[in-house]
């Protein structure tokens, strides 16, 4: 048992640091690229919004999926420089859109360490800037996690970009970590349904507690014929999910 375990460890070792040392390279090496799953109003499914999720596909790993990373990124301090990549990439595609006559806009996720940086903000203010993006064209995604983490330093952050004019979406809400009087506080635009609370038909609950709170609310995951009609009859106006666009 002892060697089985050191032969997985090394594995996960050798994996680890193979892809913390291919990943210092991979923006240079152009390995990285934006995909956009749309996020549609119900129940017409019109595209009125994109999530950009960021992909690397490696000449000799493949396929390196973000769940393993993003997590690898983060721990060796690389999360920084890839967040501001895809701020960028997403606010000049988000601009070309605009540009094109196309009435949407677009949602760049945020890593708790990106939050914490101190030149995030101005960051984001350049990416506006830098493409002509109408601030509240930019939907800034934070998930429950991050709110597991200082609370008050997380308000503050976030209520220093808001005042930039972006707006900030909870991501994952309902996976365990944010209380509903931590949600009260929290200074944010958008509420993203997690879609475990959208299979266990709580959507109803959800919905009608982000509307008194004032708030957008997207339900994430939405994968069928049942799902979508179950988000549409709780009154839900936006979804997202493998039924209405993979990402692309």
């Amino acid at each position: 048992r002892v060697e089985l375990y050191d032969v997985e460890y090394d594995v996960k070792l050798r994996r680890r640091t193979e892809l913390e040392h291919e990943l210092r390279g991979a923006i240079d090496r152009d390995e990285l690229h934006l995909q956009y799953q749309p996020v549609v109003m119900l129940p017409d499914v019109r595209p009125v919004g994109a999530e950009a999720l960021l992909r690397w596909q490696h000449p000799r790993l493949g396929k390196v999926g973000p769940d393993e990373f993003i997590p690898v990124a983060e721990e060796c301090g690389m999360i920084n420089r890839l967040g501001a990549w895809v701020l960028h990439q997403a606010c000049h595609q988000l601009s070309r859109w605009l540009a094109e006559g196309h009435d949407v806009w677009v949602s760049v996720n945020v890593s708790p360490r990106e939050l914490h940086a101190s030149c995030y903000v101005e960051q984001v203010k350049d990416a506006l800037r830098a493409h002509r993006v109408p601030p509240q064209r930019l939907v800034l995604e934070v998930t429950e996690h991050a709110v597991s983490h200082d609370v008050e330093e997380l308000i503050r952050r976030l209520g220093d970009l808001r005042q930039t004019g972006v707006r900030i979406a909870l991501d994952d809400f309902g996976a365990g970590y944010s209380s509903l009087g931590q949600l009260l506080r929290l200074p944010i635009d958008i509420l993203k349904i997690d879609h475990s609370l959208v299979v266990k038909e709580m959507v109803r609950v959800v919905v009608e507690l982000g509307h008194q709170f004032g708030l957008e609310v997207i339900a994430e995951g939405i994968g069928d014929q049942r799902q979508m009609a179950m988000v549409v009859e709780a009154g839900c106006k936006l979804g997202q999910g493998y039924l209405s666009g993979w990402p692309v």
